[in-house]
């Protein structure tokens, strides 16, 4: 088996990052397939809508499903698997001969294969790392970008050379290369797992209490922040695929440019989803000020997504507005995966919690990138236009940020507090030198070793941090008084 923080680990970072540049290739390109299907069934908006957005939402929809498996099964088997259903699913579609069952070829199949290879990625790169975890995140979060970048304009080459049942033929053959990736998730040892080795014995406070929270493994439904999270994804991605459903159609339709100029816009939003991916990794690793950490930057995206959907999409500001558009929503979206999330969730419930929180959190993103495309579709088919299905889209994710005050107090309630800070208020002889350790709590490692022991009641305080030799130091002056 594997030992996390080694080389193999950057192996595995770099087959979760191809596997997402496959799979967000495949889901969130959907708005260019979307655009090609509506010229070629020639049915309703809101009909053809659910070729975007079904796709995407089975993706998520499954990822719990998927984290069950790999518990079961493991990462690599998982993942082989749902690269030969993805697959298959998109080989399936070049032979569909209506909406329904293209729907059902390409959004149902090929979304539940993606689905199963998406948890193990994010699972293999949380075992494998722990001390530059946020960072191998961001890097596996990359690849979502580049599939994002990527995949526009070779479906739009691939439908212009090969129509759009070659196209999907040859997506077919792309997608099957994530069977290729999975086999390189070999299996690792437990990052909470004490071996002989000194240096595998390093553990951090943080992972020490990974390791008690393992007791219970459905103990984060407990936690009313996690429902919070819930609700947050659940209008964040409802608003964000209202945008990345339509943003094409959109440009093509309404406002008349050519469909190339449609698909550089999302080319421009995959870029952005990658550089914003990284960076916040690296910033989530090494927080500065405040509003580098995972909620203040959570927010912080969310709301500027908002606001500037609202802004660029309802005035005229030309294609350079757009392109502008393009970056600051890929800035947002970005945080909507990566290392955000999960450093938010390990925060809340603990990395060995992860597999099942971040399969929840992944399915109530299912929940509205399921309705997104389709409220659009039928907001435009009902007023011809699309400025109300944005207004809504910038409302829902200024609304998904603000609801994220109450998680964010509570996190910093907690940053706030030192984790092994005392100082000695009282002293009095004792005979019970177990009660001594008692009352001492966690600095039993401290005094353990006095040969004539103090009962000291310790409190915590802010500020700095007081070192092992200083408690020592202090402990030693008060014996000597006596």
């Amino acid at each position: 088996m594997e030992k996390p923080d080694e080389r193999w680990a950057w192996m595995v970072v770099l087959a979760a990052s191809c596997i997402r540049i496959i799979v967000y290739g495949n889901s969130y390109t959907s708005g260019i397939v979307y655009y090609v299907i509506l010229d070629v069934f020639q049915k309703s908006r809101a009909e053809t809508s659910w070729v975007a957005s079904v796709i995407t939402a089975a993706t998520f929809a499954t990822c719990p499903i998927s984290g069950v498996l790999v518990n079961r099964f493991g990462m690599r088997i998982v993942a082989f698997v749902g690269g030969i259903v993805a697959s298959s699913g998109l080989m399936a579609s070049s032979f569909a001969t209506s909406l329904p069952a293209l729907t059902f070829c390409y959004g149902v199949i090929t979304g539940i294969g993606c689905g199963l290879t998406f948890i193990p990625g994010s699972v293999a790169v949380a075992r494998y790392f722990t001390k530059r975890r946020n960072i191998a995140m961001g890097l596996a979060g990359a690849g979502s970008g580049i599939g994002s970048f990527a995949f526009p304009p070779l479906i739009n080459y691939l439908t212009d050379q090969y129509s759009w049942r070659g196209m999907f033929m040859i997506l077919s053959g792309i997608t099957l290369n994530m069977c290729m990736f999975a086999l390189l998730y070999r299996p690792v040892t437990s990052p909470n797992f004490t071996e002989d080795d000194d240096r595998d014995q390093e553990q951090t406070i943080t992972e020490k209490k990974e390791s008690e929270r393992k007791k219970n493994m459905w103990s984060f439904i407990k936690l009313v922040d996690f429902y919070v999270l819930a609700l947050n994804n659940i209008l964040y991605q409802l608003g964000s695929t209202i945008v990345y459903g339509h943003l094409g159609t959109y440009v093509i339709h309404q406002l008349k440019y050519e469909r190339v100029d449609a698909s550089m816009l999302y080319s421009v939003i995959g870029i952005t989803v990658t550089v914003s991916k990284l960076v916040q990794g690296f910033v989530i690793h090494n927080p500065k000020w405040r509003v580098c950490q995972p909620y203040q930057q959570y927010m912080l995206w969310y709301t500027v997504g908002g606001v500037s959907t609202m802004v660029f999409l309802l005035v005229d500001v030309g294609y350079v507005g757009l392109v502008v558009y393009s970056l600051l929503f890929g800035i947002s979206y970005g945080s909507s995966g990566g290392s955000i999330i999960p450093a938010i969730l390990i925060d809340l419930a603990g990395v060995d919690q992860f597999t099942l929180t971040y399969g929840i959190i992944l399915f109530t993103q299912s929940i509205g990138i399921l309705f997104g495309p389709f409220v659009a579709g039928l907001l435009f088919d009902t007023l011809r236009a699309y400025d109300a299905a944005f207004v809504l889209a910038g409302v829902l994710m200024i609304l998904s940020a603000g609801i994220m005050i109450f998680p964010c107090r509570n996190y910093k309630a907690a940053d706030e507090k030192t984790e092994v800070t005392f100082v000695i208020t009282e002293d009095k002889r004792s005979v019970d030198a177990e009660a001594m350790r008692t009352d001492g709590c966690e600095t039993d490692s401290f005094i353990g070793s006095i040969d004539d022991p103090i009962k000291s009641r310790f409190k915590p305080r802010t500020g700095e941090e007081a070192t092992k030799e200083e408690v020592e130091k202090m402990m030693e002056s008060t014996t000597s008084l006596e």
